[in-house]
């Protein structure tokens, strides 16, 4: 493990010594809420983790390199939640910031047009075609134009002459201070497609299940192995308040952690998906909705609102249960279409499915596993759903159930389901 970042049960305790180390600067008043410096690609995360906290705070949002600079200019705040380690290190290094925790992990993927056709054995090509318009986050300023740079580095072992070609091509279209401003009611990275500025954007994949809903016909492709990069977030605390420890130490809490999963990032320690306030019950403050996640990707998360989008269908199952057996009407939508519009699975690899399995997990831990090729309208094409409704009544406390048609028993049948990991 490298110097400067601490990860699992061992971080609340270091982030406390290291706090209780830290000169007081003088940062804000007791009387007045939290300052925090984040991130933008913390954005809608941290407005949850704020409201679950019990710890008033206000959060300003930027590009991470400009936000340190912002404080090495004399600003002043509480917290410095950057989307990588570089920056709150240097902060640490010159004494103005406790030692760095990493609080969050996150992946890049390409965001671009389902028409453009991108695949893993096309997407090298795709990137350095000339005729590709490619667009980046600012290097320096924006650690996710850092971490594009890291791709392309790897991409040079995969084809000799990629590095230099996407360096040179990149557009670099967020985070820098030369960057176009974002149309209206639009984030940066949706302004882009809407504008028509570019055919590909590669940045965060937490960022695009929001972007996806804004812009009709946008697809999220995770990088394949050979182009992969794992960006951390570190914190850093810039005053002694009790109110910075407190947030701090919550936001590495299991219920802090399982906020950011919900949004599609990638925990630093093990979460329980349905967690809500530190010190209550595990669902008792959960958004209602469900968390997909391939292994090795990020977490997406989906609200019951985006779910009731989907075409709705509705199955008619006779099933043995310990009750007997039972007719039953379930609605919602396929479990297919989720999956494959929200990326968790390609449906062009058609050669992937006999391979893959998945397993859908409910609020009690119990879980089941489904092949791929069950789904797959290629091969066994079953109408498998994630039900909300039952003889047409939604289900109580905003639950949603797996429903298996075919299946001659109802052991597969997930009651109060939260995640589904395809393996």
């Amino acid at each position: 493990m490298s110097s400067g970042i601490f990860v699992g049960r061992r971080a609340g305790a270091l982030m406390l010594a290291a706090m209780l180390a830290l000169p007081f600067t003088g940062a804000a008043a007791v009387a007045q809420p939290l300052r925090i410096l984040a991130a933008g690609s913390l954005g809608a995360p941290l407005k949850d983790v704020i409201a679950a906290s019990g710890v008033a705070a206000e959060a300003v949002f930027g590009p991470s390199g400009s936000l340190r600079q912002r404080l090495e200019n004399g600003e002043t705040a509480d917290l410095f939640l950057s989307a990588d380690l570089a920056h709150p290190r240097l902060l640490a290094a010159a004494g103005r910031a406790a030692p760095v925790v990493a609080f969050a992990r996150n992946k890049l993927c390409t965001l671009s047009r389902a028409s453009l056709g991108l695949t893993d054995e096309n997407l090298a090509a795709r990137l350095i075609d000339p005729a590709v318009r490619l667009a980046t986050s600012t290097p320096g300023a924006d650690p996710g134009g850092d971490y594009a740079w890291q791709v392309f580095a790897r991409a040079e072992a995969v084809r000799s002459g990629a590095r230099k070609i996407l360096e040179d091509k990149a557009l670099q279209l967020v985070g820098g201070p030369n960057s176009p401003a974002p149309l209206p009611g639009r984030t940066a990275a949706a302004s882009i497609f809407a504008a028509d500025k570019a055919d590909i954007l590669l940045s965060y994949c937490s960022g695009h299940a929001e972007v996806m809903r804004d812009v009709p016909g946008l697809v999220s492709r995770r990088l394949p192995a050979a182009l992969d990069v794992t960006a951390v977030y570190g914190l850093a605390a810039l005053s002694q308040r009790p109110e910075t420890q407190r947030f701090a130490l919550f936001l590495l809490s299991e219920a802090g952690q399982s906020i950011l999963a919900r949004h599609g990032l990638l925990p630093v320690v093990e979460t329980d998906p349905a967690a809500g306030r530190a010190g209550e019950p595990a669902s008792a403050h959960a958004e209602p909705g469900l968390l997909l996640q391939r292994k090795d990707g990020a977490p997406v998360a989906i609200t019951l609102d985006r779910l009731a989008a989907f075409a709705q269908t509705t199955q008619r199952v006779t099933q043995r249960t310990g009750r007997g057996e039972e007719t039953t009407e379930w609605s919602g939508p396929l479990l297919w279409d989720v999956l494959t519009t929200l990326g968790v699975i390609d449906p062009a690899r058609h050669g992937d499915h006999p391979r893959m399995t998945l397993r859908a997990i409910g609020k009690d831990g119990y879980t089941v596993a489904l092949a791929i090729a069950e789904l797959s309208p290629e091969f066994a094409g079953k109408p498998v759903i994630i039900a909300n409704r039952l003889n047409g009544v939604a289900l109580p406390n905003q639950a949603l159930r797996l429903v298996v048609p075919g299946d001659r028993r109802a052991g597969r049948s997930v009651r109060d389901l939260v995640r589904i990991s395809v393996d």
